[in-house]
């Protein structure tokens, strides 16, 4: 309930602040699991990315500093999001994500982990290893914008990409890692588009 009136209050205020423009909504699972995957370069980014998406509820991790304040942290639950600890495998914050995948629920990650203010291609393995370990399709995003208010900004939908090539393979560290790479090129692409 909370979640929705949060989203029916800032998306018509991002959208003319932004301009909004969302592409390739034919693209959309109607359910998950799923993992929808964006670029990120600004701290709006989860925002629009949520307010973009057409979804009753989507769970969704942020750095662990956030939740200091009780007050930020008591409402960022309430928007179903949760901590997780940059730099090192948080354990925790990976069975709350293969928790809310198995229960074919809806989860959005920023594979590059941080904001990404150079454009290179870089991407944390813990997408690739998560969508793997819960069987789960990726939908990449391409969030296209100079963040200039009024201006336009573009959420490009692509189609879900599967992984169920790499179900009965041993994967390593560097496995994952390529796997992820492979999403952010893919959204890389879709930005050029």
């Amino acid at each position: 309930m909370f979640y929705r009136i949060v989203k029916g209050i800032l998306r018509p205020i991002f959208n003319v602040l932004y301009n909004v423009k969302i592409e390739g909504k034919e693209n959309l699972p109607e359910q998950g699991p799923l993992i929808i995957c964006a670029n990120h370069t600004s701290a709006i980014d989860p925002i629009i990315l949520g307010l973009s998406m057409p979804y009753k509820r989507i769970y969704s991790m942020a750095k662990a500093e956030l939740f200091k304040n009780k007050l930020f942290a008591y409402i960022l639950g309430k928007l179903w999001v949760f901590p997780v600890k940059r730099g090192e495998a948080d354990i925790r914050s990976i069975k709350t994500s293969l928790k809310v995948l198995k229960d074919n629920q809806i989860m959005a990650i920023f594979p590059e982990g941080t904001r990404n203010k150079t454009g290179e291609l870089m991407a944390e393995p813990g997408v690739a290893m998560i969508g793997l370990k819960a069987r789960a399709r990726i939908l990449p995003v391409a969030i296209i914008s100079s963040y200039k208010l009024f201006k336009r900004t573009i959420v490009r939908i692509g189609k879900p990409m599967e992984l169920d090539k790499y179900y009965d393979q041993k994967l390593q560290n560097e496995d994952y890692q390529k796997i992820s790479l492979d999403i952010m090129r893919e959204i890389n692409q879709m930005s050029k588009g």
